[in-house]
């Protein structure tokens, strides 16, 4: 059956969505809070706020802020992606786990002690100007590649010198907006799924964007929804609780969440002295979180590790220095 003839999912709010897995994230010590950041063009003084993750999800969670302070936001985007039915995606997810797992350890680039609550000290941003935003987009656009394929790779290589093996095969998460295919009586609610995409330091920006859009067309993010909707469903907080300590404990996983807001107040209908900044939470297990948005034509890039880098908050500077000299690298 073709995507768009599949019927929206209207989803109560004490169905088994996606927020019961941030509330469980929470109770097992996790700060599940989105951090957003505001400040005048030309500050370094940050104002940050975090919106729990049970209640939104990223998109939400920025609305929410735009709509506190005067915007006319009344629609946020909708998926384009597709969505392929409902046994084929579950079916190839179970492929997928039969195969022996390739990707580096956790203990591979497990360099934080215990988790300290609250959110992360380890924080790094950088905004573009609009015309390095338009040269990143145009260089993009040259090699027929997505922007967020384009930062995902360098951000890639950015934290590769610290880990053991700087060469294995990494795993990220990427969240996907299934707005449109998912409903729910609030808008700003978390309607998102994800994708694990998995890279290596050869990996080209075209194999890159291939394999991100091949994950998309099968549908991998449906089936990641389907799965936490049915089992959260069928379990109750403390068997889900079990269930996410299970899964931590396993010797491979993500290295960390790479998400992109998207483009936003193109027109500046809002205050064109504001910029903004987003990073999704980092959970245990996780090393890093990593965030962009372009807000009034101008890429903000925020980075955190985890909190329990709280030793070496210096280390997100130095991913984010490193970051920035590989985009620079590529659009100079």
């Amino acid at each position: 059956m073709a995507a768009h003839t599949l019927p929206t999912i209207k989803v109560s709010p004490n169905a088994g969505t996606t927020a019961q897995w941030f509330r469980v994230a929470e109770q097992s010590g996790d700060f599940m809070g989105i951090r957003y950041g505001r400040a005048k063009i030309g500050s370094d003084s940050i104002k940050w706020s975090f919106i729990p993750h049970d209640e939104c999800d990223g998109i939400g969670g920025f609305a929410r802020m735009l709509r506190a302070r005067g915007s006319p936001l009344t629609t946020l985007p909708t998926t384009a992606n597709p969505r392929r039915g409902w046994i084929r995606p579950l079916w190839q997810l179970w492929r997928a786990s039969r195969q022996p797992a390739n990707c580096s350890l956790r203990e591979d680039w497990m360099l934080y002690n215990e988790n300290p609550p609250g959110p992360s000290q380890a924080v790094a941003w950088h905004l573009f100007s609009e015309t390095e935003t338009a040269q990143i987009r145009k260089s993009c656009r040259q090699r027929s590649v997505s922007v967020n394929s384009y930062l995902l790779q360098q951000l890639d290589q950015a934290v590769r010198p610290d880990l053991h093996q700087p060469s294995a095969i990494l795993e990220w998460m990427i969240p996907v907006n299934l707005r449109g295919d998912v409903i729910h009586l609030d808008d700003t609610a978390n309607h998102v799924s994800y994708i694990s995409p998995t890279l290596s330091p050869s990996d080209s920006l075209q194999s890159i964007q291939q394999q991100i859009r091949g994950r998309l067309s099968r549908s991998e993010h449906w089936g990641h929804y389907l799965v936490m909707l049915c089992v959260g469903k069928l379990l109750s907080e403390r068997a889900m609780l079990k269930l996410i300590s299970q899964e931590r404990n396993k010797p491979q996983g993500n290295i960390g969440a790479f998400s992109n807001l998207g483009v936003w107040d193109s027109a500046r209908r809002l205050d064109p002295q504001d910029f903004w900044l987003f990073c999704p939470p980092v959970a245990q297990g996780q090393l890093l979180g990593a965030g962009c948005l372009t807000y009034q034509n101008r890429l903000s890039l925020t980075l955190q590790g985890h909190p329990g880098l709280s030793d070496r908050p210096q280390l997100a500077q130095e991913w984010m220095a490193r970051w920035l000299k590989g985009i620079h690298r590529c659009i100079s």
